[in-house]
């Protein structure tokens, strides 16, 4: 769970890397996780391969020392 504000909040979907040059390109944003799941099955239906669910957990701004934004 992130401590960011709901405002903040989002998910994306990307393939499931299968290996250290695998590339995850995300390009959509869902505004619950719900419509990130249920876009993720009809890919991972389409295409058969896995995929994720990637949400952010901190946000770091330009000079932020604080580095306790990241979870």
């Amino acid at each position: 769970m992130t401590d960011l504000p709901q405002s903040a909040r989002f998910w994306m979907i990307c393939r499931k890397p299968t290996g250290p040059q695998s590339k995850t390109e995300p390009r959509a944003r869902y505004e619950t996780r719900a419509d990130a799941a249920e876009a993720a099955q009809k890919v991972a239906d389409q295409t058969g391969k896995r995929m994720l669910i990637l949400e952010p957990v901190g946000e770091i701004a330009p000079r932020d020392k604080n580095q306790g934004n990241l979870l």
